[in-house]
C-alpha cells in the first residue's frame, strides 16, 4: 500500500519543494517503482522545478492541462474528478531532453489561493448538526477522495504544502499518512516545529471526534509525525559546522528520535540544477558544479535510506 506523506513548515524559505522534488526523484531510483509527487501550494514552485517555468506556462495557461485548482472546483460545482484527467506523466525532467517514465506529478495553480479562501467561505446547509459535519468532513477530503482512486499504485505519493494551516493544508494533511518538517538549522526555521506538531496532533483529534460524531462507517487514521530533515547545512570538514551543529542537537533533544541523521547541505549544485530545471542527480549535465551536486546527489541517496526506513 502507497504512503502519503506531506512536507509542511510554515516559515518559509526551508528548501521544501526541492526536497520533495528531489526525495521523490530519489524514491524513484532507490525502489524502482512509481512515485507521485504533489504541488499544493500557490507558488507553484515545485511545479516551476519540476517542468521549468516556460513548460509549465505552455501546459497550463495555454494548453489548458488540468491542475489541482480543477480538483477543487469540481467540490464546487459538485462533480467528480477523475485522477487520471489531473495526473500529469512523463513531465518530470531526468536530463536534457529526458522525463522519468515512473515519476507522476499533479501540478499547483496560483488561483489555489483564491480557492482556499472560497473553500474557508463555504459551507453547505444539513438539516441538522450531524449532516452539516459530514459536509465538512467532505470538504476536508476533497483530496483524499482524490488520492485514494490510485494511492496503491504508487510507493509514494508526497504532498509539498502551502506554508500554513489553510483548507487545502488540512486536506493535504487528512490525506496523509505521516507529515515531515524540512527545517534549516537556524532558530527562525526551527522554532515553529513544537507549534507544527501540536497542531497536527489537535487536527489528529478534531478529525478523529468529527468522523466519530457524524458515525461515519470508517474511522479517522491518525497522520503521524515523520521526523524533521535538516536541510541547506553548511559543513566544515565534513561535520555540520558548529552553529548548525548546535542547532541540530537543541532540535533532536527537544524532539527526541524524531530527526533524521542524514541531512541535505548547502552548495551550488542544487541552485544550478534548479536553474537549468533538473534534479541535482544529473550533476554530470552542470559541468560548473559537478562536484558540488555530485556530493549532494550522495547525501540524497542516503537520505532517501533513512527516509524509507522510518516511513513504513
Amino acid at each position: 500500500m502507497g504512503k502519503v506523506v506531506s512536507l509542511i513548515n510554515w516559515k518559509g524559505g526551508v528548501g521544501k519543494s526541492t526536497l520533495t522534488l528531489h526525495l521523490g526523484v530519489g524514491l524513484q531510483k532507490k525502489t524502482n517503482k512509481r512515485i507521485l509527487i504533489v504541488d499544493l501550494d500557490p507558488q507553484c514552485n515545485l511545479s516551476f522545478l519540476a517542468l521549468g517555468v516556460d513548460s509549465y506556462v505552455n501546459r497550463v495557461y495555454k494548453s489548458e492541462t488540468n491542475t489541482l485548482k480543477d480538483v477543487f472546483d469540481s467540490y464546487f460545482n459538485d462533480g467528480v474528478f477523475e485522477l487520471t484527467n489531473i495526473v500529469q506523466e512523463k513531465i518530470v525532467n531526468d536530463s536534457p531532453g529526458r522525463v522519468f517514465d515512473h515519476i507522476d506529478m499533479i501540478l499547483s495553480h496560483q488561483d489555489l489561493i483564491l480557492i482556499d479562501l472560497q473553500l474557508a467561505r463555504s459551507r453547505k446547509s444539513g438539516k441538522n448538526h450531524l449532516e452539516e459535519t459530514r459536509y465538512e468532513i467532505e470538504k476536508l477530503s476533497i483530496l483524499k477522495s482524490l488520492l485514494d482512486q490510485v494511492k496503491d499504485d504508487y510507493e509514494y505519493v508526497l504532498l509539498d504544502c502551502p506554508p500554513n494551516v489553510n483548507i487545502v493544508t488540512q486536506n493535504a494533511f487528512y490525506a496523509s499518512d505521516y507529515f515531515v518538517v524540512p527545517v534549516l538549522p537556524d532558530f527562525l526555521s526551527t522554532t515553529g516545529i513544537s507549534l507544527i506538531v501540536d497542531y497536527m496532533q489537535k487536527f489528529n483529534a478534531s478529525f478523529a471526534g468529527m468522523h466519530n460524531y457524524a458515525e461515519l462507517s470508517t474511522p479517522y487514521i491518525n497522520t503521524d509525525f515523520g521526523g524533521i530533515i535538516f536541510n541547506m547545512v553548511d559543513e566544515y570538514r565534513g561535520e555540520p559546522k558548529a552553529t548548525h551543529l548546535e542547532t541540530m542537537h537543541i532540535v533532536s533533544t527537544q524532539h527526541a528520535g524524531k530527526t533524521f541523521d542524514r541531512y541535505i547541505t548547502d552548495g551550488d549544485g542544487i541552485s544550478t540544477a534548479a536553474s537549468v530545471n533538473l534534479p541535482v542527480y544529473s550533476f554530470n549535465q552542470l559541468p560548473r558544479s559537478r562536484d558540488n551536486a555530485q556530493k549532494q546527489s550522495k547525501y540524497f541517496d542516503l537520505l532517501i535510506e533513512e527516509f524509507i526506513e522510518k516511513i513504513i
